[in-house]
């Protein structure tokens, strides 16, 4: 089995599902400003609430949500996922939420091949998406304070599986690359964080840049062909 991480902002979708969905507000945009100490995901907590003081519904969000595209190249490496399911296993990490996520598969039709979705818990209550941390990280410090993809990779692995490949853009998917394997492959988006980090960084695993995700597709044929 191959292992098959994914990022999703600027990774599975090209844009980011919390800026993007500043879109419903408009010009009432409630002037919420990103405090560090606190972390990203009560910001986005608190961008929430100020939905639901604006009126914006569930069916607003979807809206917006849906003018986002898949990066490009990315639907055909999961036509490819999809061609040998039965020998990949598909995680998402992600900072996002996950009603975001699951309505995003959902529109572009990949719910059925990922197997498991590691981010923040979000749902509704009422009018309010409540949202919540994925966890509290407390031993990684290159990670934010919610997450360590690093953990979230070693849970994922099994006794079958023999390689694993990470698809990620941002700074926070740079500690599980640290971890990989002489074997395995780290797929950083060309021009993004992960990308110039890794320019300055030796690491144990190859490392396959890209622009368009079905440069990607090459390499997992490699890996299922030692499978």
């Amino acid at each position: 089995m191959i292992l098959l991480v994914f990022d999703f902002d600027h990774t599975v979708v090209d844009g980011n599902t919390d800026v993007k969905i500043l879109d419903v507000l408009g010009n009432k945009k409630n002037g919420i400003k990103y405090d560090h100490s606190t972390g990203w995901t009560e910001h986005m907590r608190q961008i929430f609430v100020g939905c639901e003081k604006q009126g914006v519904t569930q069916a607003d969000m979807i809206s917006v949500l849906k003018e986002l595209e898949m990066t490009e190249g990315m639907e055909t490496l999961f036509q490819r996922i999809k061609e040998f399911k039965d020998k990949i296993k598909v995680v998402i990490a992600s900072d996002s939420n996950s009603w975001f996520i699951d309505v995003l598969l959902s529109h572009f039709s990949i719910e059925d091949l990922v197997d498991e979705v590691h981010t923040n818990p979000a749902d509704w209550n009422g009018n309010l998406l409540a949202l919540k941390r994925y966890t509290t990280n407390e031993k990684c410090s290159r990670c934010p304070i919610n997450m360590c993809k690093s953990e979230i990779v070693l849970n994922s692995l099994t006794d079958d599986i023999s390689h694993v490949i990470y698809v990620g853009d941002g700074s926070n998917d740079l500690c599980p690359v640290l971890n990989l394997q002489e074997k395995d492959i780290a797929c950083p988006r060309e021009g993004y964080g992960l990308s110039k980090k890794l320019d300055t960084i030796d690491v144990n695993c190859s490392v396959v840049r890209w622009s368009n995700a079905a440069l990607i597709v090459d390499h997992l044929n490699n890996c299922l062909n030692v499978l």
